[in-house]
């Protein structure tokens, strides 16, 4: 009798609804939200856009078998499209370039105890107690999905809120990539210092340089992304840590001197004083800028290291380490891209600097035999522009990444330019894993084998995938 009295019942506190518990392991931070039902029953399908949810500890928030959504950035609080009384709710979200769907009842609209929310990111006093109605859903999969880079080849097209830029450099190798370093076949004439600064390289020169490059460009290219330079100590290799982007200040005047004033990129972040991830006097940049060139063809990028001066909350002060180097290579065309290569728009300079010094065959099929198994290196400089209610979708990743390919395939044209090598395709073989600290030249690479796969090529696909469903 007593035992039964004094019999311990599960609190359910323990147990979580399935859908919550894979959106935890998937990592999901926002999505795309669609209003499908009113609070009073109403079937509607009215779009409320991108969302975020709220996480603690790096962790989506759950509570009381609900989490909790951000109230949407994109409507005035006098307009905000959701009651908190029963709505039900449509999300999609992506995870590996795999899209999933949601459909959720809003229980209520809470306000969090200062407590509570000083735990919480994002640190907003109130949000929406969302209650999952079934199982998260995987609608498909579209790993192998290929994107178009310019008109007229067949894909999803990106443009214009994504892009490359892409200068190919031919490499010999000596054995196996990660064991042996490849040589690097430049392009003849190729140099990496520019023009401009082959007869002085003193460091009044080089921010000269820099600042007047800056003033030429147009408003949206005044501006530098920058890289901390980072050691592992324990590996002993040199690995670069993406900073984003930043503003140029001082550019309306004439610059004298040795010093650059930037604004600084963590303005705003909380970050501790003794944080590793907090920028501090004597802390190696490298930084990129881009120079607008009608004349070429193309864009030139360059890079330059600095060391930090001084390290203020909202301002920058770096001085010259080294040169600026321009980025070498031969410009080309892509085409198309997937997470495990590329396309490339051949040509016949291209054709000529893979052969080296060997005639080019006239019989296409030939020239494709010759060609295949050749390695490259290839150095990306992605291009985003993901404005107002696409920003949500803008792909994490740095300025500029190289990968080690090999050209495994040719596509002979078939139409007016019958009997020549369209495009080559190049498939990814090896990351860089190790940088020479000095010109941060890749040092040791690492091969792609199996299921691993590029990063950022990893990381384009997810955010491509999650735009094209938001476009659609």
């Amino acid at each position: 009798m007593l035992a039964k009295l004094f019999k311990k019942t599960s609190s359910g506190k323990g147990n979580i609804h399935p859908a919550l518990a894979r959106l935890k392991q998937i990592g999901t931070r926002s999505g795309l939200c669609t209003l499908i039902r009113t609070a009073d029953g109403k079937e509607v399908c009215d779009e409320v856009g991108p969302v975020m949810f709220f996480c603690k500890e790096e962790h989506l928030f759950v509570r009381d078998g609900a989490f909790y959504m951000v109230p949407p950035s994109n409507f005035k609080d006098d307009d905000l499209p959701l009651l908190g009384r029963g709505e039900v709710l449509h999300f999609r979200m992506q995870h590996q370039s795999a899209p999933y769907s949601l459909d959720c009842t809003v229980i209520q609209r809470v306000r969090f105890s200062d407590r509570l929310k000083d735990a919480l990111d994002p640190q907003a006093p109130v949000g929406y107690k969302l209650m999952p109605l079934g199982n998260l859903h995987k609608n498909d999969h579209r790993g192998t999905l290929r994107f178009s880079h310019i008109r007229g080849v067949g894909g999803p097209q990106v443009f214009p809120y994504f892009r490359f830029d892409l200068f190919v450099e031919r490499v010999k190798l000596n054995g196996l990539a990660h064991k042996n370093l490849p040589k690097v076949i430049s392009y003849p004439g190729d140099q990496a210092l520019p023009e401009g600064l082959q007869e002085d390289t003193s460091a009044e020169q080089l921010t000269a340089f820099f600042h007047n490059i800056l003033r030429a460009n147009p408003d949206h290219l005044r501006e530098v992304h920058i890289t901390r330079v980072v050691r592992d100590t324990r590996a002993g290799a040199t690995g670069l840590q993406d900073l984003g982007t930043t503003r140029v200040l001082g550019l309306k005047g004439e610059t004298k001197g040795t010093q650059i004033h930037l604004r600084n990129p963590q303005q705003g972040k909380r970050l501790v004083r003794k944080s590793p991830d907090r920028l501090q006097e004597g802390n190696v940049l490298l930084i990129r800028f881009v120079e607008r060139s009608l004349l070429q063809g193309c864009d030139v990028h360059y890079r330059w290291s600095c060391r930090v001066h001084k390290c203020g909350l909202e301002t920058l002060t770096l001085r010259p380490k080294g040169v600026i180097q321009k980025q070498t290579g031969l410009p080309v065309v892509v085409r198309d891209f997937c997470v495990g290569g590329v396309g490339l728009q051949n040509s016949p300079i291209l054709e000529t600097y893979l052969l080296g010094e060997d005639a080019v065959p006239e019989d296409p099929e030939d020239l494709k035999a010759r060609l295949l198994d050749t390695s490259v290196l290839l150095h990306f400089y992605p291009r985003l522009y993901f404005p107002n209610e696409v920003e949500a979708y803008r792909p994490q990743i740095p300025a500029s990444f190289s990968i080690l390919g090999d050209i495994v395939r040719g596509y002979v044209d078939t139409g007016k330019d019958e009997g020549r090598i369209a495009s080559l395709g190049v498939a990814f073989r090896h990351d860089p894993v190790d940088f020479d600290p000095q010109t941060f030249d890749v040092t040791a690479w690492e091969p792609l084998r199996g299921l691993r796969e590029n990063q950022y090529f990893k990381e384009i696909h997810r955010a491509l995938n999650a735009l094209l469903a938001f476009l659609d």
